[in-house]
């Protein structure tokens, strides 16, 4: 469910029963295409009976992706869907809006330097997917690599490139690719200087995270283990970590650690990813088993040479009971981000031949503010170690010098940061930001001073000076202040009258930080607001407010939510009559369980590949790296938390829900299918409110390896929900 955030999350809102200028404007549009909708969902009467609880899932049967009534009314829906969507008014205007701000403007997500080289992970203007170039000098031309839009899978699906890795000396790149936004990367090695590949494929290499040998001669990587069926429980489990050396059959692939192996004491879980991790310059290994969406992890290092014998001799590092979120190697040091004894985070060195964690040598004490570690992380260079701080949203950057001494780092505006690339053989990071409204962009420091824009991400032709971000606090119901992010035009007047889009993710300790999408764009023209709603469960305040709103600490979440749009409307930004919210993902359990509480404070509700049904967490391939996050329905007290932030089991027959969009993609391997289409079910055969609509891509899955033109049409389809909720013209 985690993942890179991407773009802004959102969630709720009720459609009917507001006023009478909206049934007008609403609800005559919609009730043209009742008497052609399918027919609802058969229901098979079963309950699910654990720890004294009974809970009826009459909509099991569509967790079985082979039953034969699955996929036909999957497909008789999403037409459905489609055909309320397209009759919207303006939605083609949007859809041709959006096309133009998205199609104009080049997209830069990742760097690489390697001496004068730098590797760019870059979307030109009009191309439909994110390619990988390499300029062989600072300023030069790009030469293209990797084009996946010139890759066709066997079934006609588009293909994404999803990770990639080059070789110390910048002579080689592995990196992985998959169909229909599946995530299942086949991994293949390619020489720079001609763009030939090696013989060998390597499959099942969704995790492969390549670390290359100093000498290029071959890199470690994880693959999930053999015989693993997808979709199965226990899909991700035991996944193995190798040494491939390069030009041989995998089937020779090093065994190097895997679950179940027992390292100085620590037993692999089924959920850890044995990662291990090289740098530029050490003859040190680190063995990372990284549990899922886990925040904390155990960490172990032995020298380089023996990892590579495939036995080494692994000494501990940290374990998981000394809270250690974030590490960097850099020669035989290692800095880690520990939370043990200091909440917000503080950064400790120790020497990886000896590592001794009992008398830690602490370089950056705790501070006010958090150490950000979901998004970016510490960063090792030569001239020092690079991270960045949390402030409720917006983010800071700083660099601890060989010396000791911090450096704060100016910030241009007020930014998220998405992404910090540096190397132990370079000064220097570069910095991948953006704000509520300044676009993306690739940033550079040198030394700690001043960031400086690279030009390696294109500024667009069009402007935001039209628009401002503004943050408010809310007061939830238990008095805690929580942040609430607004972005709408300047010398908006707050009347109520706007419509708006709410959004919250909150989960993971993954922060809301500013970040821009041209997509916003369309809907801000409309005279549209666009809110995010900081609720615990995230990180804008540390691990304390992560905790808030963890497991049996949930309910936090979509009650911030809840009171955060209840802010947004006493400050006249919208009103209930105007009012959609989105959640996406892990935001799937706000914006259902905000949208259940409270029905009629919402015009309408978006879930957006959601985490609906949590009750059946253990039975899907990616419910048991999450079971950290929300619980272990093998335990019962855990299994209660899961429980009370089930929403689709509060959903209420002859309840006036608010209008619903749910979207999902067939091949999403993050949060199964079934979630958002047992959701909408539930509401089509309950709710007495507005229509609900269950929106499917057949050539996607969880928004990660969608195309632009993907994306496109989901927004559309999104803003042109929103504004007719709203009672608002989309043209």
């Amino acid at each position: 469910m985690a993942q890179p955030r991407k773009e802004v999350w959102m969630d709720r809102r009720h459609f009917l029963g507001a006023t009478a200028a909206l049934l007008a404007a609403g609800t005559s549009k919609m009730a043209w295409a009742q008497a052609d909708r399918p027919p609802l969902a058969k229901i098979v009467n079963i309950a699910d009976g654990r720890f004294g609880t009974i809970i009826p899932d009459p909509y099991r049967w569509m967790e079985n992706p082979t039953d034969p009534d699955w996929l036909p009314w999957m497909k008789a829906h999403a037409a459905y869907a489609r055909r309320m969507l397209d009759a919207m008014p303006g939605r083609d205007a949007l859809a041709r809006r959006i096309g133009e701000l998205t199609g104009d403007l080049p997209v830069a997500s990742r760097v690489k330097r390697s001496g004068e080289r730098t590797f760019l992970e870059f979307r030109p203007s009009g191309a439909n997917v994110a390619k990988l170039y390499l300029l062989e000098r600072p300023g030069g031309e790009q030469r293209l690599l990797i084009d996946p839009e010139a890759i066709k899978d066997a079934s006609g699906a588009h293909t994404s490139l999803d990770w990639w890795s080059v070789s110390d000396d910048g002579s080689l790149i592995a990196y992985g690719i998959s169909p229909a936004g599946s995530e299942e990367s086949v991994m293949r090695i390619m020489r720079v200087s001609d763009t030939s590949h090696f013989p060998e494929t390597i499959d099942r290499a969704r995790f492969g995270n390549p670390n290359w040998l100093p000498d290029g001669s071959g890199f470690f990587y994880v693959r999930l283990r053999e015989g693993a069926v997808k979709g199965s429980a226990d899909y991700f489990a035991n996944a193995v970590a190798w040494l491939h050396k390069l030009g041989t059959d995998p089937k020779q692939d090093v065994r190097i650690a895997a679950g179940g192996d027992v390292v100085d004491g620590y037993t692999i879980l089924p959920i850890d990813f044995p990662f291990i991790v090289t740098t530029p310059g050490s003859d040190i290994a680190l063995l990372l088993p990284y549990g899922g969406v886990r925040r904390e992890n155990a960490l172990f290092a032995a020298p380089l040479a023996q990892v590579m014998t495939g036995d080494a001799k692994w000494q501990t590092v940290a374990r998981m009971e000394d809270q250690v979120t974030s590490f960097a190697l850099r020669g035989k040091d290692v800095y880690l981000v520990q939370e043990k004894g200091a909440p917000l985070g503080q950064i400790v060195k120790v020497n990886a031949t000896n590592p001794d964690l009992t008398l830690p040598q602490i370089v950056v004490p705790e501070g006010k503010t958090p150490i950000e570690t979901a998004d970016t992380g510490l960063v090792a260079t030569k001239d020092g170690v690079y991270f960045a701080r949390q402030n409720g949203g917006p983010m800071t950057l700083h660099r601890l010098d060989p010396q000791g001494n911090v450096t704060n780092i100016t910030m241009p505006f007020g930014a998220g940061i998405y992404g910090l690339f540096g190397s132990t053989e370079a000064d220097g990071v570069d910095v991948r930001m953006a704000g509520w409204v300044q676009p993306f962009g690739i940033y550079r420091s040198n030394a700690g001073r001043a960031l400086v824009d690279t030009g390696l991400s294109p500024r667009p032709a069009f402007s935001t000076a039209d628009y401002e971000s503004t943050q408010i606090m809310a007061t939830s119901r238990d008095g805690t202040q929580v942040p609430v992010s607004i972005i709408a035009k300047k010398g908006l007047c707050r009347d109520g009258s706007a419509p708006a889009l709410g959004q919250c993710y909150s989960s993971y300790g993954i922060s809301a930080a500013p970040v821009f999408s041209p997509r916003y764009l369309a809907f801000l023209e409309k005279g549209g607001v666009m809110f995010e709603v900081h609720a615990r469960g995230g990180g804008e305040f540390g691990a304390p407010w992560w905790r808030a709103g963890q497991k049996a600490n949930k309910p936090n979440t979509w009650r911030d939510f809840i009171d955060g749009c209840e802010a947004v409307i006493r400050n006249g930004w919208t009103s209930s009559a105007k009012l959609t919210i989105m959640g996406t993902s892990a935001g799937g359990i706000a914006v259902g369980n905000a949208m259940a509480e409270w029905p009629d404070l919402f015009a309408g509700a978006i879930d957006n590949v959601g985490w609906t049904n949590t009750t059946r967490a253990g039975v899907e391939q990616n419910s048991a790296p999450n079971f950290p996050e929300f619980g272990d329905p093998s335990n019962e007290v855990e299994y209660r938390g899961l429980v009370a932030m089930d929403a689709m089991s509060k959903i209420k027959d002859g309840v006036r829900y608010p209008a619903v969009l749910a979207m999902t993609g067939i091949t999403d391997p993050r949060v199964a299918p079934w979630h958002v289409a047992k959701f909408a079910a539930r509401l089509q055969k309950a709710s007495t409110g507005g229509p609900v609509l269950l929106r499917v891509d057949f050539d996607a899955g969880h928004g990660v390896g969608s195309t632009r033109q993907q994306v496109d049409a989901q927004f559309a389809d999104v803003f042109a929900f929103v504004l007719n909720n709203a009672g608002a013209h989309a043209g």
